[in-house]
Protein backbone atom coordinates (compact mmCIF):
# COMPACT_ATOMS: atom_id res chain seq x y z
CA UNK A 1 0.00 0.00 0.00
CA UNK A 2 2.83 2.07 0.87
CA UNK A 3 4.13 1.87 -2.96
CA UNK A 4 0.75 2.73 -4.02
CA UNK A 5 0.02 5.70 -1.99
CA UNK A 6 3.98 6.96 -3.45
CA UNK A 7 3.33 6.67 -7.04
CA UNK A 8 0.12 8.30 -6.38
CA UNK A 9 1.97 11.22 -4.80
CA UNK A 10 3.94 11.33 -7.83
CA UNK A 11 1.15 11.39 -10.01
CA UNK A 12 0.49 14.81 -8.66
CA UNK A 13 4.10 16.30 -8.17
CA UNK A 14 4.60 15.17 -11.50
CA UNK A 15 1.73 17.38 -12.74
CA UNK A 16 2.69 20.17 -10.74
CA UNK A 17 5.98 20.15 -12.18
CA UNK A 18 4.79 20.07 -15.83
CA UNK A 19 2.46 22.85 -14.86
CA UNK A 20 5.50 25.15 -13.50
CA UNK A 21 7.33 23.98 -16.69
CA UNK A 22 4.62 25.26 -18.86
CA UNK A 23 2.62 27.88 -17.12
CA UNK A 24 3.56 29.23 -13.53
CA UNK A 25 6.53 30.92 -14.82
CA UNK A 26 4.71 32.95 -17.22
CA UNK A 27 1.47 33.46 -14.93
CA UNK A 28 4.07 34.84 -12.52
CA UNK A 29 5.58 37.09 -14.79
CA UNK A 30 2.00 38.39 -15.87
CA UNK A 31 1.68 39.12 -12.10
CA UNK A 32 4.25 41.02 -11.94
CA UNK A 33 4.01 42.99 -15.27
CA UNK A 34 0.45 43.76 -13.54
CA UNK A 35 2.06 45.35 -10.61
CA UNK A 36 3.67 47.76 -12.42
CA UNK A 37 1.27 48.55 -15.33
CA UNK A 38 0.83 52.08 -16.12
CA UNK A 39 5.00 53.14 -14.26
CA UNK A 40 8.08 53.35 -16.34
CA UNK A 41 11.25 55.15 -17.16
CA UNK A 42 9.19 57.89 -19.26
CA UNK A 43 5.93 59.43 -18.68
CA UNK A 44 4.66 58.59 -22.04
CA UNK A 45 3.74 55.26 -20.79
CA UNK A 46 6.11 52.86 -23.07
CA UNK A 47 6.78 50.19 -20.00
CA UNK A 48 2.98 49.34 -20.10
CA UNK A 49 1.71 45.76 -19.77
CA UNK A 50 3.23 42.58 -20.35
CA UNK A 51 6.39 42.40 -22.96
CA UNK A 52 5.49 41.12 -26.02
CA UNK A 53 7.91 39.04 -28.71
CA UNK A 54 7.28 40.27 -32.07
CA UNK A 55 10.42 40.39 -35.14
CA UNK A 56 11.76 43.09 -37.45
CA UNK A 57 10.73 42.19 -40.86
CA UNK A 58 13.82 41.57 -43.05
CA UNK A 59 12.13 43.97 -45.79
CA UNK A 60 12.59 46.87 -43.44
CA UNK A 61 16.40 46.13 -43.00
CA UNK A 62 17.42 45.66 -46.69
CA UNK A 63 14.92 47.59 -48.49
CA UNK A 64 13.95 44.16 -50.58
CA UNK A 65 10.43 42.51 -50.73
CA UNK A 66 12.08 39.41 -49.70
CA UNK A 67 14.37 40.97 -47.16
CA UNK A 68 17.63 39.42 -48.47
CA UNK A 69 20.87 40.46 -47.97
CA UNK A 70 24.02 39.74 -49.41
CA UNK A 71 27.08 39.24 -47.75
CA UNK A 72 30.19 39.41 -50.23
CA UNK A 73 30.27 37.11 -52.74
CA UNK A 74 29.73 33.85 -51.30
CA UNK A 75 26.80 34.36 -48.57
CA UNK A 76 23.38 35.48 -48.66
CA UNK A 77 20.86 36.19 -45.85
CA UNK A 78 17.26 35.28 -46.06
CA UNK A 79 14.38 35.62 -43.61
CA UNK A 80 16.49 37.58 -41.41
CA UNK A 81 14.26 38.75 -38.06
CA UNK A 82 15.09 40.44 -35.07
CA UNK A 83 13.81 39.32 -31.71
CA UNK A 84 12.87 41.62 -29.38
CA UNK A 85 10.47 42.29 -26.03
CA UNK A 86 8.50 45.40 -27.09
CA UNK A 87 5.96 46.84 -24.90
CA UNK A 88 3.58 49.10 -26.06
CA UNK A 89 2.96 52.33 -25.36
CA UNK A 90 -0.45 52.68 -23.00
CA UNK A 91 -2.43 54.63 -25.26
CA UNK A 92 -2.35 52.03 -27.93
CA UNK A 93 -3.54 48.98 -25.41
CA UNK A 94 -6.84 48.03 -27.08
CA UNK A 95 -6.94 44.25 -26.36
CA UNK A 96 -10.95 43.58 -26.76
CA UNK A 97 -12.36 42.50 -23.52
CA UNK A 98 -13.66 39.22 -25.23
CA UNK A 99 -10.14 37.95 -25.96
CA UNK A 100 -8.98 38.81 -21.72
CA UNK A 101 -12.36 37.08 -20.95
CA UNK A 102 -11.26 33.63 -23.09
CA UNK A 103 -7.59 34.07 -22.46
CA UNK A 104 -8.90 33.57 -18.49
CA UNK A 105 -11.28 30.63 -19.28
CA UNK A 106 -8.57 29.15 -20.83
CA UNK A 107 -6.28 29.11 -18.37
CA UNK A 108 -8.77 27.93 -15.75
CA UNK A 109 -9.67 25.09 -18.10
CA UNK A 110 -6.53 23.45 -18.59
CA UNK A 111 -5.92 23.95 -14.72
CA UNK A 112 -8.89 22.01 -13.72
CA UNK A 113 -8.61 19.20 -16.88
CA UNK A 114 -4.96 18.94 -15.26
CA UNK A 115 -6.56 18.51 -11.51
CA UNK A 116 -8.92 16.25 -12.74
CA UNK A 117 -6.43 13.87 -15.02
CA UNK A 118 -4.30 13.80 -11.85
CA UNK A 119 -6.75 12.66 -9.91
CA UNK A 120 -8.55 10.25 -12.54
CA UNK A 121 -5.34 8.78 -12.81
CA UNK A 122 -4.46 7.89 -8.94
CA UNK A 123 -8.13 6.29 -8.81
CA UNK A 124 -7.07 4.05 -11.56
CA UNK A 125 -4.20 3.10 -9.56
CA UNK A 126 -6.17 2.59 -6.47
CA UNK A 127 -8.21 0.05 -8.67
CA UNK A 128 -5.65 -1.74 -9.60
CA UNK A 129 -4.10 -2.08 -6.49
CA UNK A 130 -7.29 -3.63 -5.27
CA UNK A 131 -7.31 -5.79 -8.19
CA UNK A 132 -10.35 -4.01 -9.41
CA UNK A 133 -8.92 -3.20 -12.47
CA UNK A 134 -11.56 -5.09 -14.70
CA UNK A 135 -14.49 -3.36 -13.38
CA UNK A 136 -16.79 -0.91 -14.94
CA UNK A 137 -15.76 2.17 -13.52
CA UNK A 138 -12.32 1.28 -13.69
CA UNK A 139 -12.74 1.13 -17.60
CA UNK A 140 -14.93 3.92 -17.17
CA UNK A 141 -12.17 6.58 -15.20
CA UNK A 142 -9.72 5.23 -18.02
CA UNK A 143 -11.39 6.10 -20.96
CA UNK A 144 -12.08 9.79 -19.03
CA UNK A 145 -8.70 10.36 -19.17
CA UNK A 146 -8.48 9.43 -22.98
CA UNK A 147 -10.93 12.12 -23.06
CA UNK A 148 -9.41 14.91 -20.51
CA UNK A 149 -5.78 14.02 -23.00
CA UNK A 150 -8.18 15.08 -25.95
CA UNK A 151 -9.91 18.06 -24.20
CA UNK A 152 -6.19 19.54 -23.15
CA UNK A 153 -4.43 19.18 -26.71
CA UNK A 154 -7.56 21.36 -27.69
CA UNK A 155 -8.12 23.88 -24.89
CA UNK A 156 -3.64 24.39 -25.20
CA UNK A 157 -4.36 24.92 -29.13
CA UNK A 158 -6.81 27.18 -28.49
CA UNK A 159 -4.97 29.42 -26.04
CA UNK A 160 -1.87 29.55 -28.23
CA UNK A 161 -4.42 31.08 -30.80
CA UNK A 162 -5.57 33.58 -28.13
CA UNK A 163 -2.28 34.56 -27.61
CA UNK A 164 -1.12 34.92 -31.42
CA UNK A 165 -4.24 36.69 -31.90
CA UNK A 166 -3.89 39.81 -29.23
CA UNK A 167 0.04 40.05 -29.95
CA UNK A 168 -1.12 40.96 -33.67
CA UNK A 169 -3.69 43.52 -32.70
CA UNK A 170 -0.92 45.14 -30.66
CA UNK A 171 1.70 44.58 -33.51
CA UNK A 172 2.16 47.04 -36.61
CA UNK A 173 4.80 47.52 -39.51
CA UNK A 174 7.45 47.31 -39.02
CA UNK A 175 7.10 44.71 -36.23
CA UNK A 176 5.40 41.53 -37.34
CA UNK A 177 4.61 38.40 -34.77
CA UNK A 178 5.28 35.25 -35.97
CA UNK A 179 2.39 32.18 -35.72
CA UNK A 180 4.01 29.76 -33.39
CA UNK A 181 1.07 27.73 -32.07
CA UNK A 182 0.68 24.23 -32.67
CA UNK A 183 -1.26 21.26 -31.65
CA UNK A 184 -0.29 18.93 -29.37
CA UNK A 185 0.20 15.49 -31.17
CA UNK A 186 1.77 14.23 -28.49
CA UNK A 187 -1.36 14.25 -26.41
CA UNK A 188 -3.36 13.04 -28.87
CA UNK A 189 -1.12 9.99 -29.29
CA UNK A 190 -1.27 9.56 -25.93
CA UNK A 191 -5.17 9.55 -25.75
CA UNK A 192 -5.47 6.86 -28.26
CA UNK A 193 -3.11 4.20 -26.37
CA UNK A 194 -5.14 4.92 -23.41
CA UNK A 195 -8.58 4.18 -25.48
CA UNK A 196 -6.81 1.24 -26.48
CA UNK A 197 -5.81 0.41 -23.21
CA UNK A 198 -9.29 0.78 -21.61
CA UNK A 199 -10.58 -1.43 -24.73
CA UNK A 200 -7.73 -3.96 -23.46
CA UNK A 201 -9.61 -3.59 -20.00
CA UNK A 202 -12.98 -4.21 -21.33
CA UNK A 203 -12.31 -7.43 -23.01
CA UNK A 204 -10.08 -8.72 -20.11
CA UNK A 205 -14.02 -7.73 -18.00
CA UNK A 206 -15.94 -9.80 -20.83
CA UNK A 207 -13.10 -12.75 -20.25
CA UNK A 208 -13.28 -12.81 -16.60
CA UNK A 209 -17.42 -12.77 -16.54
CA UNK A 210 -17.47 -15.65 -19.21
CA UNK A 211 -15.06 -17.51 -17.10
CA UNK A 212 -16.88 -16.56 -14.19
CA UNK A 213 -20.12 -18.54 -15.81
CA UNK A 214 -18.29 -21.91 -16.87
CA UNK A 215 -17.73 -22.51 -13.15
Amino acid sequence: MKKIRRLQVLVYIAFGLFFIQNGAVDALRGFKEGLSDGTGLKSSGFTQGSPLHPVIDGSFITHQADGELRIGDDYIMRDINITSEVRVNADKLVTPWIIRVATIVLILSIVIIMGKMAYTINRVIQHIAEGNMFQLVCIKQIKNIGMLLLSYSLVDFGYQLIMYYEQRLLIHSPLKVINTSSFDFVALIIAILVFIIAEAFKQGAKLKEEQALTI
